[in-house]
C-alpha cells in the first residue's frame, strides 16, 4: 500500500536539516531553493545554509516522462515522498557527499541510484521507474463455426471459447497444455447486483436477467485444445476511448491506462491510424466536453505517438463523474462513420473502438433498460462494421456487458485484475485489431444445477484459471447461447 503524500518534501528535509544549522537559516535556504535546481541565492544566511547542507532534488518519472507523485525515497538520512510534481528533496549525510537512495512505488520496479550533493547548490537527479507488467488474458467468440449446444433437458451446455494469453511483454505465450487451463465452477452470489453464472433475457415477465443457476464443468480441464495462429496483419483505424469517471482515481492511481495508451500509439503499424477520446458523465465530470471528448482527428503512425502524449498527460487529473458507457460508444461510433465529422475514420481500413473502463454503465437505468441500450450499441456497431474491443480493469467491471459488446461485434474482451496486467493487455490490442493475434481454442461441457437452466438468448458467464509457470490468473469469458 502506498504511503500518504506529505504536503511537500520540504518539511521532511527541514527536520533532517536541523542537525546542521539553525532552523531559521534552513528555512531561508529552502525558500530560496524552491523547486528548482540551480544556485542557492536568498542572501548570506541562505548561502551559508546550502553550503553546510548536502541536498539533492530527485524527480521521479515513468518511461514516457510522466511525473510520479507518492514515490517513497529512502536514503541514509531518512525517508521522504515525491510531491504532486514528482519531486522530493533529499538530504545527504554531509556536503559534497555521494550516497545511494532507493525509490519505490506500488506496481513499479524499485530502483536504487547514487546521488551527489554539492556545497552551494541543490543538484537535480531525474530517475526513471519502470512499470511492472504481468501475464494476462482475454476472450473472444470461437471462430471455428461450432456453435454452443444444449442437451434436451436444458441442463448441459457444450461450447468453445478462444483465449488470448500474453506475457508481461504483451507477447503470445505458446506451448500451454490442457493441464494449464481449468474452468472454474460457478455458484451465484446473493450479494452481487447482477448474475454470476447465467445472464441474459429472462423468461420471467418483467425481469431483466435470467434466473441465475449454479453450474460445474464435467471436467475442469478442456476436452480439446488448439493453438490458432494469427492471420496476416491488416491495417486498421482504431479509436481509443478512456474511462475518466471518478472511480478511476482508486483503480488506476498511477495512470497505467495513460502509459499503456502511449505504448499502444508507439506500436502502431506503418499503415494504422488512431483517434483518442475520453468519456465521463455529469455531475462531476472534469473532461473538456462531457460526456464525450474527442481529440480529433485520426492520426497516422508518424503523428500519433507524439501528438497525443500531452493530451494524455492532462487526463491524469481530469477524473470525475459517472460512467455513460453505451451512450459514449454510440456517439463515438457515429462520428467515426460520418464522412464530414472531424473524427471520421480513414476510408478503406478495418474500424475498431477500444473501450477502457473500470466499472459498469451507470447512466442506462434499470437492468432491462441497460440491456436494451447495450443491444442498440451492438446493433449500431454491426451496421457500421465497427468491432468493439473492451478492456476491463478491476473486479467491479460488468463482465457480461463487456463480453457481449466484444463478442457480438467480432472484437475481444480483455480483463485486467490490476494495472500490472493492464500494461500487458494494451500491448496486444494492435495485434487483435489487425487480426494477427494467436489464440487458444478450448472446448468444455458444463452441467447446471437445474433442468432448463440454459435457454436460447441467454449467456454463460465463466472464468478460466490459466497457469503460466509458477503463477496463475483468471480470464473471464461470455458465451452466448443460440
Amino acid at each position: 500500500m502506498n504511503k500518504p503524500l506529505a504536503p511537500s518534501p520540504w518539511p521532511d528535509f527541514r527536520c533532517m536539516a536541523l542537525r546542521h544549522l539553525l532552523a531559521a537559516s534552513c528555512l531561508a535556504a529552502l525558500a530560496a531553493c524552491g523547486g528548482g535546481g540551480g544556485g542557492s541565492g536568498g542572501g548570506p544566511n541562505a548561502t551559508v545554509a546550502v553550503q553546510q547542507l548536502g541536498a539533492v532534488k530527485v524527480t521521479a518519472q515513468d518511461s514516457y516522462g510522466a511525473l510520479l507523485p507518492g514515490v517513497t525515497v529512502q536514503g541514509t538520512s531518512g525517508t521522504v515522498y515525491t510531491d504532486a510534481q514528482g519531486v522530493a528533496l533529499v538530504a545527504t549525510a554531509s556536503p559534497d557527499a555521494t550516497e545511494t537512495v532507493s525509490l519505490s512505488l506500488a506496481n513499479f520496479v524499485t530502483t536504487s541510484v547514487p546521488v551527489t550533493s554539492t556545497s552551494g547548490h541543490v543538484n537535480d537527479v531525474a530517475v526513471t521507474l519502470e512499470r511492472i507488467a504481468s501475464p494476462a488474458g482475454g476472450s473472444l467468440t470461437s471462430r471455428s463455426g461450432t456453435a454452443p449446444s444444449v442437451d434436451a433437458t436444458g441442463r448441459q451446455l457444450s461450447f468453445e471459447v478462444e483465449l488470448i494469453i500474453v506475457d508481461g511483454n504483451s507477447q503470445p505465450i505458446p506451448n500451454l497444455t490442457l493441464q494449464d487451463f481449468a474452468l472454474l465452477p460457478c455458484t451465484p452470489d446473493a450479494s452481487t447486483a447482477g448474475n454470476d453464472c447465467i445472464g441474459g433475457a429472462s423468461t420471467a415477465p418483467g425481469a431483466g436477467e435470467a434466473v441465475d443457476v449454479a453450474y460445474t464443468p464435467v471436467s475442469a480441464q478442456p476436452d480439446t485444445l488448439a493453438w490458432i495462429p494469427g492471420a496476416t496483419p491488416v491495417p486498421f483505424a482504431v479509436a481509443l476511448l478512456l474511462d475518466q469517471s471518478g472511480s478511476i482515481a482508486s483503480t488506476d492511481p498511477t495512470g497505467a491506462r495513460i502509459y499503456s495508451t502511449k505504448a499502444f500509439l508507439k506500436g502502431l503499424g506503418a499503415n494504422d491510424w488512431a483517434l483518442l477520446a475520453a468519456f465521463a458523465g455529469a455531475p462531476g465530470a472534469l473532461i473538456t466536453s462531457a460526456p464525450l471528448t474527442l481529440y480529433a482527428p485520426f492520426r497516422d503512425r508518424a503523428e500519433a505517438s507524439a501528438a497525443y502524449f500531452p493530451t494524455l498527460d492532462t487526463l491524469a487529473t481530469q477524473i470525475g463523474g459517472n460512467t455513460p458507457l453505451y451512450a459514449s460508444v454510440d456517439s463515438l461510433r457515429q462520428q467515426m462513420a460520418t464522412p464530414t465529422s472531424a473524427a471520421a475514420a480513414p476510408a478503406g481500413l478495418a474500424k475498431a473502438i477500444v473501450v477502457f473502463t473500470d466499472g459498469a454503465d451507470t447512466s442506462c437505468g434499470s437492468p432491462a433498460a441497460c440491456r436494451t441500450s447495450r443491444q442498440q450499441t451492438i446493433d449500431g456497431a454491426l451496421q457500421d462494421g465497427t468491432r468493439l474491443f473492451t478492456i476491463g480493469l478491476s473486479s467491479t467491471v460488468d463482465i457480461a456487458a463487456l463480453g457481449e459488446l466484444a463478442n457480438k461485434t467480432g472484437g475481444a474482451f480483455l480483463y485486467a485484475q490490476d494495472t500490472q496486467q493492464l500494461l500487458s493487455l494494451y500491448g496486444s490490442v494492435g495485434a487483435l485489431a489487425s487480426l494477427s493475434q494467436p489464440t487458444y481454442r478450448l472446448h468444455w461441457t458444463v452441467t447446471a444445477a437445474a433442468a432448463g437452466a440454459f435457454q436460447s438468448g441467454q449467456s454463460l458467464l465463466g472464468h478460466v484459471q490459466v497457469k503460466v509457470g509458477q503463477s496463475s490468473f483468471n480470464v473471464p469469458f461470455v458465451v452466448g447461447i443460440p
